[in-house]
């Protein structure tokens, strides 16, 4: 199994449309060189002209000739053409040979950075530095590759270092707030964007950031006024409106969110993702009819889309055999940087603390290894943890991992789904907990099975569910989440080798006002 063990969170996320929100430093061209040809000065004439396939040309006619300086500028009309694993080959080495050349590292590093050569392009924008300390682009290139290799402290200090010689660059400072965010440092990551946005209001990806903030503050009036500004900025493109009308819909708009969509619909019919969240919206309107055809719509455009295939599996009545790892993933990135303050501020979320509490009751406190599944946050952490504990977590969601990493209760996070990560390691742990996973989950026995073999001798499983309305595994269209029977659950538990299985019924929390029905249950491994 390919587990990744979580340093410091997951590269920045880009959107569905691949758009970056991170500004790569720009390859400008350089100088001519001191011993240049009028052939070079040709070819650096067409390049300048507008006319790259000439120019290309050109410069390809001139390296076995001037392999340097035919090769750099070459390098250059590449990385504006973005064809960064060309400009990788040909940059590299040239780096490589020219170590005190801060410019050509710095291009170096951007080609690599952007063909996905995280390690080497670090070192190269580490060269670029070395070289010229007082480059802002090259700390923003180092920053930047450091960010993408989830080393989030050297990226904030290489932003800042940008900071002392640049102090108004747009993109240094945005970087840095960005990299705030990522280390869970909210207060100081909103304050990052607003004073940017004062600065530079024509910046559309410090609102972005600016909303991003807000709403996981928990300042949801202010996060849909960001995503307004954003929007004014650009009213036409087609991503803001949609992410305007996400932010309608998670705000508690849902008929103002569905109107939005719909007119996006009109100018962009075949945008898949804008049908799925119309299909999103119906179902907080309780429009289930409505919902089936937006979902279905956005199947026929995205085929192999997981959260589509998700919400039609719902609204279809048919459940997935299988961990829907793709859905759980993208549905925890985006919710990341709200988690907390969605669950606990707004919906009364105390799975948590009842469960601890549950198995503290049920089965004392004596527990030095513990592994949280599904960790999420970090919450099930603060209210487990003790000196002398080690707690491990696992999460499909880089992002939510970046969350919990910020909150310093972990030994280790691995990025990974949980069975997956039971079923492939030795390790065992005296607790394995598990709050507010399984609503996730269909088919819950696999799991039960594994964390029976990840346990010591006496170990315990806690963990908490939805409960269904009868005696079989629903899937509800209008919230996504499955509910199990608790009665199954523990003849599962049975099978699986458990005993002691305790039960507690409980209200998980609010949704639109109605308490949502559970149960916390705890099983142990025979000692």
């Amino acid at each position: 199994m390919q587990r990744s063990v979580v340093g410091c969170g997951d590269p920045a996320r880009v959107d569905r449309r691949q758009r970056s929100c991170l500004l790569s430093s720009p390859a400008f061209l350089p100088p001519l060189p001191p011993m240049s040809t009028p052939q070079l000065d040709a070819a650096l004439a067409l390049h300048r002209a507008g006319r790259l396939p000439e120019a290309e040309a050109a410069y390809r006619e001139l390296l076995p000739t001037q392999p340097a300086s035919a090769g750099r500028l070459l390098g250059v009309l590449l990385l504006q053409q973005q064809r960064w694993a060309e400009a990788a080959v040909l940059l590299t080495p040239l780096s490589q040979a020219e170590p005190r050349d801060a410019e050509l590292a710095v291009n170096a590093s951007l080609a690599l950075r952007r063909s996905g050569q995280l390690e080497p392009a670090l070192l190269a924008a580490r060269c670029a530095t070395a070289a010229d300390p007082a480059r802002p682009s090259a700390w923003n290139a180092l920053g930047l590759a450091a960010l993408e290799s989830s080393q989030y402290e050297e990226a904030l200090k290489a932003f800042e270092s940008g900071l002392k010689y640049a102090p108004a660059d747009a993109a240094l400072r945005l970087h840095r707030a960005q990299c705030l965010r990522r280390l869970g440092r909210l207060g100081e990551a909103g304050q990052a964007f607003y004073e940017l946005v004062q600065a530079r209001p024509d910046l559309l990806e410090a609102w972005r950031g600016l909303a991003e903030a807000n709403a996981a503050l928990g300042q949801n009036d202010l996060a849909l006024e960001c995503r307004r500004r954003a929007l004014a900025l650009y009213p036409q493109d087609v991503d803001l409106r949609l992410e305007y009308a996400i932010a309608q819909l998670l705000h508690g708009q849902p008929v103002e969110s569905a109107a939005s969509i719909e007119a996006l619909l009109v100018d962009a019919p075949d945008d898949a993702q804008a049908w799925a969240w119309l299909g999103r919206a119906r179902l907080k309107q309780g429009e289930v009819e409505a919902a089936r055809r937006a979902f279905d719509e956005a199947h026929a455009r995205a085929p192999e889309d997981a959260v589509v295939a998700h919400f039609r599996a719902a609204l279809s009545g048919e459940l997935p055999t299988e961990v829907e790892s793709d859905y759980i993933r993208r549905l925890f990135d985006d919710f990341a940087s709200h988690f907390d303050s969605t669950l606990v501020g707004k919906l009364g979320y105390a799975t948590p603390r009842r469960l601890a509490e549950f198995i503290q009751a049920h089965a004392g406190d004596g527990f030095a290894q513990v592994l949280d599944l599904g960790c999420g946050t970090g919450l099930m952490a603060a209210e487990l943890a003790r000196e002398g504990r080690d707690i491990d977590g696992v999460d499909l969601s880089t992002r939510m991992l970046d969350q919990a990493r910020a909150k310093g209760l972990y030994r280790n996070l691995y990025a990974e789904e949980a069975l997956a990560f039971l079923m492939a390691l030795p390790e065992r742990w005296q607790l394995i907990v598990a709050a507010d996973v399984f609503v996730y989950v269909a088919e819950l026995e696999p799991v039960f099975s594994a964390a029976f073999e990840r346990l010591t001798p006496g170990g315990v499983f806690a963990f908490s569910i939805e409960t269904s309305a009868g005696e079989d595994t629903e899937l509800l269209p209008s919230t996504g989440r499955y509910r199990h029977a608790p009665a199954a659950l523990q003849q599962a538990l049975a099978r699986c080798g458990f005993v002691e299985t305790a039960r507690e019924d409980v209200e998980l929390r609010f949704e639109n006002g109605v308490p949502v029905a559970g149960a916390l249950l705890l099983a142990r491994r025979p000692g």
